[in-house]
């Protein structure tokens, strides 16, 4: 069943619960009337006061409005206090009003001003030496992007706000990162790093006697166990959050968790149970006043009826949800008419108003009629310039959309003549490389020719010649073909890119060890230098085929005796890793084949080793598809230095207690 309420229901009540926090400081204590609060403040401010009182007191308004929930009246309040500051103010004043005005246009859903408000807030907070409330500006944020669906950039700024909780031993901050995050790992799917984040903020929260945020934390390890199929675990937490909101009386997330019990009930087949749960639910959403509830409640009840095959009732409730949701729909633009229609009420009243006062004077009253006339002309002409300039607008949007797809059809010509020239370059390289194939196979055929043919003529000494040949000859066809194999494979896209975070130390070690072995029969030493914190974010298994070819190639180029060394640096968030040998280089003319279709380059190895290339073709395809680049540095006779890059982990995922 995929229609039930999901975990964004808790991140609305997290919501509520930390903007409420975002005015007061840590403690969440609500004024008894916002708007007693705000008329205390507006007398206040009609005194004689300094410049910092009054910075100090429009800083308190603009806040009651915000709890109070008057949202326009607290951005004209806050557009005051900056102009106020501006002029009297100090950096952290302005730094507070900026994270203010960025909650109330989060609050409106205006998503790019907000954003906009908030990286002010939190820059400033930085230059102000606050890093405790930078650090909850950046949750902020992070919240922002969640309300936007950027889960990436969401996980980036939580994990900001967390390194510095986590410097300071702030367990609170900690708690509602590692809440903020699972939620977000939740909406992924990723379950499992979501319940580990959950067990540690309730942790947290249970020694510190939260009883408001472990509630919600209670209910989003439930609800993810639940979608995970654990429904004994998931009824376990639910029951947990129950009885804190019994403790607070707390009716709408005890209709809450009724509905989400009926539908474990309904999943679990326990039939019986489900109602009863799901009657509580409807009971409780009509007490409460709450139509989204009360619509989920008719649409799980439908289901109940459903699985009884009363398929009456099941109908009948499925119809009370869609007439429920489609008045949701519709409330507030019923609103907005509401509003108008008052608006247009007081009008008619003054009108009618100001003709009785006139309704004697027959001079004025044809000059009201005149400007009734007028008005009315005037309204047409409006109506008609409205008109037009939609039907302009019409038609530029119209003439854009042309412009674009004649730039995409552009775009996909260019795109088919460069498919064209690079299946061509394939063609060319795959017949080279049959070619490359064709010759290991003709010496083996002809050396196995030759043994079966004079096997009694030769010598002991020669027969070991041409067996070790042939075992030469099958191995760099082996080598060919096994690389081909994971070349093609690529292409034909059975690869998948899955990224993850790992130590790219570590993986450059364990390549190393690996061919170990071979650079022993040189009697060549690699050496790693590469940090095991280096932390990238990249496909493991792409860059072990990336890394074993480059390091294959530096013991096959290398002289007898040499080093070939792994090191790394960090650039601009990246990782660059460099396989550096002293073997016998390469010119600029065998540079420039390099990683190319249509270059067919091969240089014997100082064993006789050979190559085709193709296995750099395949780790500047594997570096590429995980955001990197790859490159050459080389002088013959003196050794060669590949290049790679990978984008660090903490520049793709820096990574809601919405931080306050």
């Amino acid at each position: 069943m995929d229609k039930h309420l999901n975990i964004r229901c808790i991140t609305i009540f997290l919501f509520v619960c930390i903007v409420g926090l975002a005015v007061q400081g840590n403690a969440y204590i609500l004024p008894d009337s916002g708007s007693k609060e705000a008329d205390s403040l507006k007398l206040v401010l009609a005194k004689p006061l300094t410049p910092q009182e009054k910075i100090k007191t429009l800083s308190a308004l603009g806040k009651a409005y915000y709890t109070d929930s008057e949202l326009d009246k607290a951005l004209e309040t806050e557009y005051q206090l900056l102009d106020m500051i501006s002029k009297h103010g100090e950096k952290i004043d302005s730094a507070k009003c900026f994270r203010l005005i960025g909650l109330v246009y989060m609050q409106k859903s205006w998503y790019d001003k907000s954003l906009d408000n908030l990286m002010r807030a939190q820059h400033l907070f930085g230059e102000s030496g606050d890093s405790a409330m930078q650090a909850k500006a950046l949750m902020n944020v992070g919240i922002v992007h969640d309300c936007m669906n950027n889960y990436p950039m969401s996980l980036s700024y939580y994990n900001k706000a967390l390194d510095y909780f986590k410097r300071t031993k702030n367990e609170n901050g900690i708690a509602d990162c590692e809440l903020n995050i699972a939620i977000v790992l939740a909406k992924q799917k990723n379950y499992k790093p979501a319940c580990e984040n959950l067990l540690s903020a309730i942790k947290i929260y249970e020694k510190a006697g939260n009883d408001s945020y472990l509630a919600a934390a209670y209910i989003n390890f439930g609800l993810t166990s639940k979608k995970m199929g654990n429904y004994d675990l998931a009824i376990e937490y639910l029951d947990k959050a129950l009885k804190i909101w019994k403790q607070e009386e707390d009716q709408y997330h005890i209709c809450f968790y009724h509905l989400n019990m009926g539908e474990i009930m309904l999943d679990m087949k326990r039939t019986e149970e489900a109602g009863q749960h799901l009657n509580t639910a409807e009971k409780l959403a009509k007490e409460v006043g709450s139509k989204d509830l009360l619509a989920k409640a008719y649409e799980f009840l439908s289901d109940y009826h459903a699985a009884r095959n009363n398929f009456k009732d099941a109908y009948s409730f499925l119809d009370k949800s869609k007439q429920l949701n489609d008045s949701i729909l519709n409330a507030e633009t019923t609103e907005k008419v509401s509003q108008i229609q008052y608006q247009y009420e007081i009008a008619k009243r003054e009108v009618e108003k100001e003709h009785l006062v006139k309704q004697n004077l027959n001079k004025e009253l044809e000059l009201s009629k005149k400007n009734l006339l007028l008005y009315i002309l005037g309204a047409i002409l409006v109506i008609i310039a409205v008109l037009v300039m939609l039907l302009v607008t019409q038609n530029r949007i119209k003439k854009k959309a042309n412009e674009q797809l004649e730039v995409k059809n552009d775009l996909i010509e260019l795109q088919r003549d460069e498919l064209i020239s690079l299946n061509v370059s394939k063609d060319k390289f795959l017949s080279i490389l049959a070619h490359d194939i064709k010759n290991p196979l003709s010496s083996i055929h002809g050396i196995s020719d030759l043994l079966i043919s004079d096997y009694d003529k030769l010598t002991e000494e020669e027969k070991k010649i041409f067996t070790r040949d042939i075992h030469t000859l099958a191995t760099n066809l082996f080598e060919i073909i096994n690389t081909l194999l994971t070349w093609s494979t690529s292409q034909s896209g059975m690869i998948t890119y899955r990224p993850t975070q790992f130590s790219i130390g570590k993986l450059c070690g364990k390549s190393a060890n690996n061919l170990q072995t071979v650079a022993k029969q040189k009697d060549i030493v690699i050496e790693s230098t590469v940090d095991e914190n280096l932390m990238v974010l990249a496909d493991e298994n792409m860059i072990i085929s990336v890394l074993h070819n480059l390091i294959n190639n530096a013991i096959k180029y290398s002289y007898h005796g040499t080093k070939i060394r792994i090191e790394s640096i960090r650039s601009e968030g990246f990782a660059q890793i460099s396989v550096i040998d002293a073997g016998i280089g390469l010119s600029a003319e065998s540079q420039s084949k390099l990683f190319k279709y249509d270059q067919h380059f091969m240089n014997k190895g100082t064993a006789g080793e050979t190559g085709t290339g193709l296995g750099l073709i395949l780790c500047k395809d594997f570096v590429a598809k995980n955001g990197g680049t790859i490159k050459v540095e080389s002088t013959l006779k003196e050794g060669s230095t590949f290049v790679f890059t990978l984008p660090l982990a903490s520049a793709q995922v820096s990574a809601h207690p919405q931080g306050v």
